[in-house]
């Protein structure tokens, strides 16, 4: 069971990777999105579609391998501090704050310029959860 497990914390690394690079890439380029020539959106769009999508891929295999890491290897919640209470919480809130972002980066390709706003917000809040939600996933797990 500890392979499996310790196979299960490697994909979860794996996911974490994989959803904030794609995360920080998609913030560089919505800031070259947004001066660049028109000829040039479509090519850059189509790059934050592949990079959207790898975010939440990464953030799948977050959610899959946490749950099963958590039942594998703690049989449940109940053992666990408030720090994975914490943690949880800012995952609800990033896994939101990307759907939201995900939606407004759609509607900001279909021309509605208002989206950009919630856009950069959600990668705002991106910004700050994510080194959190590590942080709190230290003190819950270390």
């Amino acid at each position: 069971m500890d392979i499996v497990v310790n196979i299960l914390v490697a994909l979860h690394l794996l996911g974490l990777v994989i959803g904030m690079g794609s995360g920080m890439a998609l913030g560089v380029l919505g800031a070259r999105t947004r001066t660049a020539p028109p000829d040039h959106k479509g090519l850059l769009f189509a790059i934050g579609n592949v990079l959207g999508r790898n975010g939440q891929i990464g953030l799948g295999l977050l959610w899959v391998t946490g749950i099963a890491v958590v039942l594998l290897k703690y049989n449940g919640v109940a053992g666990l501090t408030w720090w994975f209470w914490v943690k949880m919480a800012l995952v609800v809130v990033l896994s939101a704050s990307v759907g939201i972002g995900g939606a407004a980066y759609r509607k900001v390709q279909a021309g509605d310029a208002g989206a950009g706003k919630r856009l950069a917000m959600a990668g705002k809040v991106n910004l700050v959860t994510g080194p959190l939600i590590i942080l709190a996933a230290v003190f819950a797990f270390a």
